[in-house]
């Protein structure tokens, strides 16, 4: 039995996290592969910004 390998995939942009870091692949056909969902980098910095902003502008927030 061949064992599962486990697949970090972004849930903003999509991109798979690979041994050279963040790229966009597609991975098709992989049965046995179990995907996990997380930030990269750059959305995780992005959605920390969002949150930094509706924090100070709770009323922006609020509006939308």
């Amino acid at each position: 039995m061949e064992s599962s390998k486990l697949i970090m995939k972004c849930c903003v942009c999509g991109r798979v996290k690979t041994d050279h870091g963040w790229d966009y692949e597609f991975r098709g056909g992989d049965d046995q592969n179990v995907c996990s969902h997380g930030f990269c980098a750059a959305c995780y910095e992005m959605e920390v910004r969002k949150m930094q902003m509706q924090s100070a502008f709770p009323q922006m927030a609020l509006s939308s």
